[in-house]
């Protein structure tokens, strides 16, 4: 399953609510030429036995909730294929039902793939929970790039949108730029790079240190850079940001810009390691 080129699709299935999740993992895969797995990762039962509220009644058979959460988020995907891409026998579907802790295991896993999709659910109405949750820990110990999808986000009908990459130093920016370079290129879509500076360099020229395939420009703002990114964002395809990948992480403590774009971004946002030298693009 893990040994096919190109790598699968990985999507963290949380519960029957993920569609904004099934849905880019099927557009992902569609322009990637790749397959798609489906990980449920179950809570531990006490005593090797079920409690009462993971078993459901289906058909006059008990049935564990784990399996049908995990059964309907396959379903769901072979309906989305067979509506957008029936003949496309490149986009396999594989699902696996896992035990142990969250983070661990969809961090193994993530490493034999291409992407890891994850659906986000904000805690509160300021997601004051965030840095604790199973989505802040995976965006810093992921083994691939990971997307995390706004629970009402679903995939655009026009012709051409944009990627929006966020950038701290134009002269280093140059993998992380190429990351969403590609991505535009996959999409047909425009390339905005966004850098936000001091007020004092905010109408300093700098040199454009990269070449990218799609058409692209580039935006120099002052201000806070969540509030930035996430107006330029606003009405853009993905939006793409560095992260730094840690194999081992005991308290994730993410930055303030991280926290507030995971808080707030609509666009599905694509968190890559500049520092990567293969799948990160």
């Amino acid at each position: 399953m893990w040994d096919m080129e190109p790598r699968k699709v990985l999507v963290g299935v949380e519960s029957r609510d993920c569609d904004a999740a099934l849905q880019y993992a099927v557009a992902e895969a569609r322009r990637r030429g790749c397959g798609i797995h489906l990980v449920h990762v179950a809570r531990p039962a006490l005593f090797s036995s079920c409690a009462l509220d993971d078993i459901s009644v289906v058909d006059d058979e008990l049935r564990r909730t784990d399996q049908m959460v995990l059964a309907a988020a396959q379903a769901r995907v072979h309906a989305l294929l067979e509506e957008q891409a029936a003949l496309d026998d490149r986009l396999s579907v594989s699902s696996e039902l896992s035990h142990g802790p969250v983070v661990a295991m969809m961090s193994s896993l993530s490493r034999h793939a291409s992407r890891l999709v994850l659906e986000h659910r904000r805690t509160g109405a300021l997601g004051d929970a965030l840095p604790l949750s199973v989505t802040a820990d995976l965006t810093v110990v992921a083994q691939c790039p990971v997307v995390v999808v706004h629970p009402g986000w679903r995939p655009g009908t026009g012709p051409q949108g944009t990627v929006v990459v966020g950038v701290e130093d134009l002269r280093r920016a140059g993998p992380l730029v190429t990351a969403a370079d590609h991505e535009a290129v996959l999409r047909g879509a425009q390339l905005r790079v966004v850098r936000v500076a001091s007020p004092d360099v905010a109408g300093a020229a700098e040199p454009w240190s990269f070449v990218t395939q799609s058409d692209a420009e580039l935006v120099l703002e002052t201000g806070d850079p969540a509030d930035v990114l996430l107006a330029q964002a606003e009405k853009a395809e993905l939006l793409v940001v560095g992260r730094h990948h840690r194999r081992h992480v005991v308290s994730t403590t993410l930055g303030h810009t991280l926290r507030q774009l995971l808080r707030r971004c609509e666009a599905p946002l694509l968190l890559v390691d500049p520092a990567a030298s293969e799948g990160e693009g």
